[in-house]
């Protein structure tokens, strides 16, 4: 052991170049793999923590319309769990967790009293067995009374200090100055006795640590119509959901069919994250070509650095061979010799893995790393991905090692003492198929890197059927929305800056569950978002009508008893494709006639240019904007979202009258004001982050391929100082001598650049399938790849060759 750290001393001595270059470009790779499998494991272990994962199912009904949705209506879902003897507990929740709907809470009450904006779910007391809450105060029977809350441990800390919660009251200060108001069609308590405390759950779980208040027994048992709620059961086997669904379906397929409902199904909670959306549920998902993706690359820059390691071994063979040889002779067998070289190699790896945990370490405290990410590096949780990599790192070390060593140590003695050795045709061979490798991953990186860029600018230009400049998005709390917003709209038109401002009851534009409705046309039925909004909305955002026309103050007049909407092209013509040409010669014949929502008409006025109201990622769906009379027509829900028209130019004074209006309006409330651009970019900021670690990775890898095309370079030419003298001599230019020195280099270059374009094009191909509106794949993306890889690498050739191209021939060839 002792002379095999001797043995790695002298080489890190002797070699300085060749240590560094290889430490750099392993270094570099592990901590990129360590980086890259951490996210990974992040992605893949989501929900993982829940006990019973493997015996909890998501309840989903498939509607007429042929589409899959998880939103149900309380009495068909306590019909389906009092129909199975397998089901030991059943989760019922509105998933308000999955929306921006967050509620200002506070632990005390007045106006001065601090609040904070929180996420709060309302569940049914089994919703604790099904997902296995911790309790570590209290109890979840909390849930049973009106007024009982649950909260985790992270949350009674910031409420309540070091002060024990249980007991303690919580106030909504989201419905201060209306309370007692009807909201969603529920009633909340006026303030929430916390009863329970859970401890907090992991971060990548679709648990979250809100603020959890009940639904009560009998809470509309009555509607059969309105779905408004979700549900996880926890089977007694993962096997017992098939018996479960068949048994249901072959006893109801009648009596659901009266409700619009064609099948039902348990969907394994281990196929919700990385599986198929469904509608009217916002969970997260996540992507899992993507997330394959990060991990492919991550092996793929291992490869770069290995074969760098190997390259360059095999490119010190003429210089290390004198003393190898010189070792045999004194009588080192051809076996030991190799050994000490695998174990430098070894050594080599096992130094740069411990380079890589350091640099992982720092970069812990980097936010912008964790920022793209989306989560921390935390070592210690992940100590299983350190083993693992270490275990690569040995192993990678040992077959790094294994080539060179067999190679350096096969050649007879006499042709090193002889100074005769030069590389072997194989040796050559071997060498230009690892640096051919290493071009063929390099330019599919970079055309992947383009594409990722190309895909983010796509989405970005995309015209999404409206204006979002010089629009601010308020969002008020549900009290204010219900008593205050026409104070609000007048006090901030007071500003010469603000020309418009508008309501909505939830985001305009969201990938957040929102509310679809069933409704019918014509004795037909068809389904459709549904959005509340004041009547100047659509003006306000610049929507294009395409026949009728927009809303009018007289819509919401108190005296209107007639509700109104405007629908999209996309809805118009979903209800078009069920009618002959003379029954509806064209869309603007709808205009003037009435869609049946739950036996209300509500008159279709106008039909509008398709608006982007999802991200990219998902197709154009049918889209409905209603209003009607304070009081009338589903004005139970606040339009709490506002919308607000400024002027170009410096927004900041315009901002400080919005904030000094709300903190009037609305004291002690932490109003949310941004830019409509802010709330477009959260749609896309897993996949941006996602975008950027690729396109980080895919440069990194092209820069250890550089790396080791540079130390290639300087062995080279240590070889090759007397033929380049020589050269000189008879005359040929310093042009000549660097075009010879790269042409090997580009020849190889340019025959990868063939191979790697099915490769780059299948890579792309997939990863693009993920978007619903995609760029179109170009041609002369993988030819600016190609630029861009040919330049660099001939930067690095010439930059290394020009001081032995200039060289004075004489100083060579007196040797």
């Amino acid at each position: 052991m002792q002379s095999t750290f001797k043995n790695l001393l002298y080489v890190l001595k002797r070699y300085k170049l060749a240590t560094v270059t290889n430490l750099l470009g392993l270094s570099f790779a592990f901590l990129l793999f360590i980086v890259i499998c951490i996210h990974v494991s992040h992605e893949y272990s989501f929900d993982a923590s829940l006990t019973n994962r493997k015996k909890i199912f998501q309840l989903e009904n498939m509607r007429n319309d042929g589409i899959w949705e998880a939103n149900f209506s309380r009495p068909q879902l306590e019909r389906f769990i009092a129909a199975s003897p397998y089901i030991e507990a059943a989760a019922v929740t509105n998933n308000l967790v999955y929306s921006s709907t967050r509620f200002g809470v506070s632990a005390s009450k007045g106006p001065d009293a601090l609040s904070y904006m929180e996420q709060v779910e309302r569940i049914t007391p089994e919703y604790t067995k099904v997902f296995g809450f911790e309790l570590v105060a209290g109890s979840s029977d909390c849930l049973k009374r009106p007024e009982g809350m649950m909260v985790s441990e992270s949350m009674a800390r910031k409420l309540f200090d070091r002060e024990n919660p249980i007991d303690k009251p919580v106030y909504f200060s989201e419905f201060a100055g209306a309370e007692g108001s009807i909201v969603y069609g529920l009633s909340f308590e006026p303030a929430y006795i916390v009863g329970g405390v859970f401890r907090d759950f992991p971060e990548n779980t679709r648990v979250k640590n809100a603020l959890y208040i009940p639904i009560m027994e009998k809470e509309m048992m009555e509607d059969w119509n309105t779905g408004p709620y979700y549900c996880y059961l926890l089977m007694s086997s993962p096997e017992s959901a098939s018996v479960t669904t068949e048994k249901y379906m072959a006893d109801s397929r009648d009596f659901l069919k009266d409700f619009a409902i064609d099948d039902i199904r348990l969907r394994p909670l281990s196929d919700l994250y990385f599986g198929q959306q469904v509608r009217a549920d916002a969970a997260p998902v996540g992507n899992k070509s993507r997330t394959n993706m990060l991990f492919f690359i991550a092996i793929l820059i291992i490869g770069i650095a290995l074969v760098n390691y190997i390259n360059l071994s095999i490119a010190l063979a003429p210089i290390r061979t004198k003393s190898i040889t010189i070792q045999k002779v004194l009588g080192s067998s051809d076996a030991t010799l190799r050994k000490y070289l695998v174990l430098e190699s070894l050594g080599v790896s096992v130094l740069a893995f411990f380079f890589a945990l350091l640099f992982v370490f720092l970069l812990n405290n980097v936010q912008w790393i964790t920022g793209m990410l989306g989560h921390p590096l935390d070592l210690y949780s992940n100590w299983k991905i350190l083993v693992w990599t270490l275990l690569l790192v040995v192993g990678s070390g040992l077959l790094a090692g294994m080539y060179p060593a067999f190679y350096i140590t096969s050649f007879p003695p006499v042709m090193a003492l002889n100074k005769s050795f030069t590389l072997s045709d194989r040796a050559k061979i071997t060498r230009k198929l690892l640096i051919g490798f290493q071009f063929v991953i390099s330019i599919t990186l970079v055309v992947g890197a383009l594409f990722v860029f190309l895909q983010n600018k796509y989405i970005g230009n995309v015209d999404l059927g409206f204006n979002k400049e010089n629009v601010l998005e308020v969002r008020l709390s549900m009290g204010a929305a219900l008593k205050k917003s026409e104070l609000f709209k007048s006090r901030l038109l007071e500003s010469p800056d603000i020309s418009n401002v508008s309501f909505s009851e939830f985001k305009f534009v969201s990938d957040e569950s929102r509310s679809f409705i069933g409704y019918n046309y014509r004795g037909q039925h068809y389904y459709m978002s549904w959005l509340g909004v004041s009547t100047d909305f659509p003006e306000l955002m610049d929507i294009k009508m395409i026949a009728g026309r927009h809303f009018r103050p007289s819509d919401e007049a108190p005296d209107n008893t007639q509700a109104v909407c405007i629908l999209s092209e996309t809805a118009a013509r979903e209800i078009a494709s069920r009618f002959t040409t003379e029954e509806l010669g064209d869309i603007s014949e709808m205009v003037g006639t009435s869609i049946i929502d739950n036996d209300v008409p509500v008159r279709i006025v106008g039909i509008f240019e398709d608006v982007h109201y999802e991200s990219l990622y998902k197709e154009l769906r049918p889209m409905g904007l209603w209003t009607s009379a304070k009081d009338h027509y589903r004005r139970s829900v606040p339009e709490r979202y506002s919308y607000v028209k400024i002027a170009g130019g410096n927004p900041r004074p315009t901002i400080e009258h919005i904030r000094k209006v709300t903190d009037e309006l609305i004291p002690g409330y932490p109003v949310d004001i941004h830019f409509f651009d802010t709330a477009l970019d959260e749609l896309y900021s897993k996949s941006q982050r996602q975008g950027t670690l690729v396109t980080i990775l895919c440069f990194l890898a092209v820069f250890l391929s550089l790396v080791g095309v540079f130390g290639l370079v300087i062995f080279e030419l240590q070889g090759r100082e007397k033929e380049i003298a020589v050269r000189k001599v008879l005359g040929s230019t310093v042009r000549q001598i660097l075009w010879m020195l790269n042409s090997s280099f580009l020849r190889i270059a340019f025959v990868c650049f063939v191979i790697s374009i099915p490769v780059a094009y299948y890579g792309v191909n997939v990863w693009l399938q993920s978007f619903a509106y995609k760029t179109p794949i170009y041609l002369w993306v993988f030819l600016v790849a190609l630029v861009i890889i040919v330049a660099l690498t001939a930067l690095t050739v010439t930059f290394q060759s020009y001081r032995a191209a200039m060289a004075n021939p004489a100083s060579k060839l007196g040797h």
